[in-house]
């Protein structure tokens, strides 16, 4: 176990950097935390926060204000995935047609090979970007589960790892057909409860029970003062929800993480996954460094990276006008987690994650290029690459240099268009992004004679 630094997020100093983050990169309002458990069963959390909930009321964030998780809600519902395996109750290779005999997608020979594990590791196949809106009833998930018939495979069952949030709403229907329950109830019951939470909610018809905090996306107007405006949606469909719609304050964030780094021991005493499943959700299970020079694999929910010689089991989120940052260091019994309400999150969660992990010394995995990798012609990977809701122009700039542009095929996040980035050379098959919402780094690939761009989801080449 490791102390934590006698001022780190205590000094004023702190304070005065996240202010500072937050005015810099237009995010109205953040919370950022870190927990470090003791060898008594103790825990030591700090959490500073900054702003306000919305630019249209004006309430200042609080450590009790409540943030939306996005995808980290993913390893909610893998744990409750795995606590059925716990159980008895399946196995990460029983198929998913054993537990929703009516499940199918577009194309039946897959349907009936994908298995729980796929499920976990976005090795399913399934198109991931899907937000139908079925409703707020209960049975949203199922009919949301239901309408998956026409979803379409981007790879085979067990193929290449593509992000799928559709994956996890059928993993989150498995959990309420075997717990005869409603996903979220199976949070309250199996998770919530045990964990003492109470500042946590997945329905909206909850948030004005809380200080609750509202996305902000880019403002259309370029002339303004304000760069982000409240957004006018404040939820993603109910329906998706086991893949990101959990909304708690940033300590019940770290204190499910303090679970998890304890191998399934709640800091109340009560155990809530095996130390076997806990292990496991972070034992590697897609190898990522073909891909990736940031992330190294994907275990059961998590993602694994390496900051400086220690493992990281970290997940994100990002959903409407608002992002989410979640590193859990288990060998050492730290975390830190940063949540906002805008589009530039991001950017304030890697400027302060940086600073935090100097003061633990860690180190912040950032993309790393090859020797004169700024010589590099990108030229032979060039061309469109579609999902089913964004296409990606990957072009020649004005400059010379190279450029990537997104388009919403669908709307989702209600975002307007964004304009080109400019790519930086890693190597002949990745390269860096970086612009005010967003940065990461891409890869070029060829699955079955087939070229796509990796960028945690595939994105298929339709044209040079």
């Amino acid at each position: 176990m490791t102390d934590l630094p006698k001022d780190l997020l205590v000094a004023p100093k702190w304070q005065e950097r996240l202010d500072e983050l937050a005015a810099k990169h237009s995010v109205p309002g953040a919370q950022v935390g870190v927990i470090a458990l003791g060898e008594d069963g103790a825990a030591d959390i700090r959490v500073i926060t900054t702003g306000v909930t919305s630019l249209n009321t004006r309430v200042d964030v609080d450590a009790d204000t409540l943030f939306q998780f996005g995808s980290a809600s993913k390893i909610w519902t893998t744990t409750l995935i795995m606590q059925l395996v716990d159980e008895g109750k399946l196995t990460l290779d029983t198929l998913v047609v054993e537990v929703l005999p009516e499940f199918t997608i577009a194309d039946p020979s897959n349907t009936k090979e994908i298995t729980i594990r796929q499920l976990l590791t976005h090795t399913s196949g399934i198109d991931g970007d899907l937000f139908n809106d079925t409703g707020d009833g209960d049975d949203c998930v199922e009919k949301y589960v239901d309408e998956l018939a026409t979803a379409i495979s981007v790879t085979e069952p067990g193929g290449h790892l593509s992000y799928s949030n559709a994956g996890f709403a059928v993993a989150g229907r498995i959990v309420e057909v075997l717990r005869e329950m409603t996903w979220d109830e199976a949070l309250v019951e199996y998770l919530w409860k045990p964990l003492g939470l109470t500042h946590i909610i997945t329905k909206a018809k909850d948030a004005p029970l809380f200080r609750t905090a509202v996305g902000h996306v880019a403002n259309p107007d370029r002339t303004s003062p304000d760069k982000v405006v409240p957004t006018k949606q404040w939820l993603l469909p109910r329906g998706i929800g086991p893949a990101g719609i959990i909304t708690g304050s940033v300590s019940s964030l770290l204190t499910f993480g303090a679970a998890h780094m304890r191998d399934g021991l709640a800091l109340t005493g009560e155990r809530i996954l095996s130390e076997e499943s806990a292990r496991l959700m972070r034992t590697p299970q897609f190898d990522l460094t073909a891909v990736s020079s940031v992330d190294q694999a994907w275990g059961l929910g998590w993602i694994l990276s390496d900051w400086g010689g220690v493992t990281s089991a970290q997940h994100g989120g990002a959903t409407i006008g608002q992002i989410t940052r979640f590193h859990t260091f288990p060998e050492l019994g730290l975390a830190m987690a940063v949540v906002t309400n805008s589009r530039g999150g991001g950017a304030l969660a890697h400027d302060i994650e940086k600073e935090i992990a100097q003061e633990l010394d860690l180190v912040l995995p950032e993309p790393k290029s090859e020797p004169n990798a700024e010589d590099i012609d990108l030229s032979h990977i060039l061309g469109t690459y579609e999902s089913t809701t964004v296409r990606i122009e990957l072009t020649r700039g004005d400059d010379g240099g190279f450029q990537v542009q997104n388009f919403a095929k669908i709307e989702i996040d209600g975002e307007p268009p964004a304009p080109p980035t400019k790519v930086v050379p890693l190597s002949a098959s990745r390269f860096s992004i970086s612009n005010e919402s967003a940065s990461g780094e891409m890869a070029h690939l060829t699955i079955d004679g087939e070229e796509y761009l990796y960028m945690t989801r595939l994105f298929k080449k339709i044209s040079d």
